[in-house]
């Protein structure tokens, strides 16, 4: 069984918020800075004692972040206070999946790991649920090293709505929804055009300061994004699939709901998409076992059910719920480390630490 996850409670200036977060979470993510760069060599052999170059790679972003917002920059900065690191050290650790690019042919990557895939999201209409009620969600997939820095941050900024935000202990957040009824989830897309740019947590945490569903939608669809990401976003009775490269978005139809998983659907993204990145069809067999559940339920879909998702396993280890091959190590066996059910409008989110097919999920409101 996993054990509980860290919650921390974050209020004030943005400062003060990433000074308290550094703090409190101060063990776990020295623990998290201290040992990245064996997970980075684990999976990449060519980037043994490389690490100073990936913090250069991180650092490539900043001007752009300090023009998208200074105020997650001074947030950072607090962490980095917090926990007595350097910004670099906590720049690099937010831009873990940016890092994830440096593994793609044709990106960076010169030794693909077979064992490679991740998320899946899914984004409900209230037409399509039992009770007329919107829920998105996720399984959230990485490496097994990393749920135990998973932690909860309950955010209440000077000004904006408050948020409830999961995240890894020093990362500004990876999805979550607000007190204005905006929910966001993420799954990774390789894309072909990954730069220098806006890294995923500070879109999320923009999205999900956002008073309108409208402008989270912008705050992701046209922020000079660093790499490809799809969110699923919703709010007010709408919702949004988004699949994003560096420079391209479009946005997919939903017909009452809709799954997504690491490649792109969409025509246009289709030729950003990396070649071979995935290295099998898990994630066909992810997408297409998520939509057949909502079709089939359609009408009927209720929070249990949608947990009941993020336990399916076909296509076993390579699953929704995904699970290492027997023998991997946890620095290089993907593996769910926490899955999520969200009501945006009613301000509440089930998490599960670890596999939901093994962990219970714990309710937390704002």
């Amino acid at each position: 069984m996993a054990g509980e996850t860290l919650f921390i409670d974050l209020a004030g200036s943005p400062f003060e918020m990433g000074l308290a977060h550094g703090r409190a979470a101060k063990d776990l993510i020295r623990e998290f800075a201290d040992s990245i760069a064996s997970v980075h060599e684990a999976n990449n052999p060519w980037l043994a004692a490389k690490h100073g170059q990936l913090t250069a790679f991180c650092l490539r972003n900043l001007g752009f972040l300090e023009e998208f917002s200074p105020d997650l920059v001074m947030e950072m900065r607090g962490v980095a206070e917090g926990a007595g690191l350097t910004f670099a050290q906590v720049l690099h650790l937010n831009c873990f999946l940016e890092l994830e690019d440096l593994r793609a042919p044709g990106l960076g990557g010169r030794a693909l790991p077979k064992q490679l895939w991740g998320c899946t999201t899914f984004n409900v209409k209230g037409e399509a649920s039992a009770d007329g009620r919107a829920y998105i969600g996720q399984t959230y997939d990485m490496e097994k090293y990393y749920e135990k820095f998973l932690c909860l941050l309950r955010i209440r900024p000077a000004s904006g709505p408050d948020a409830l935000v999961v995240s890894f202990a020093g990362i500004l957040g990876l999805d979550g929804l607000n007190g204005a009824g905006v929910g966001a989830v993420i799954n990774k897309v390789a894309a072909t055009d990954a730069r220098p740019g806006v890294i995923y947590p500070f879109i999320m945490r923009k999205a999900l300061a956002a008073e309108r569903i409208g402008d989270a939608l912008g705050a992701v669809i046209f922020s000079p994004r660093a790499t490809g990401i799809n969110y699923q976003l919703a709010g007010s009775g709408v919702a949004f699939c988004a699949e994003t490269s560096a420079t391209r978005y479009e946005l997919l139809p939903i017909d009452g709901a809709i799954a997504h998983t690491n490649h792109y659907v969409g025509r246009e993204m289709r030729a950003f998409e990396t070649p071979n990145w995935l290295s099998h069809g898990g994630s066909m067999v992810r997408k297409q076992a998520a939509d057949d559940f909502l079709a089939a339920h359609r009408g009927a879909l209720t929070p249990g059910l949608l947990k009941e998702l993020t336990r399916n396993h076909v296509n076993h280890p390579r699953c929704i719920c995904a699970h290492g091959f027997p023998g991997e190590s946890e620095k290089t066996a993907f593996h769910t480390v926490f899955s999520v059910v969200m009501d945006p409008g009613a301000g509440w989110l089930e998490l599960a630490k670890g596999n939901p097919c093994e962990n219970e999920y714990r309710r937390f409101t704002l």
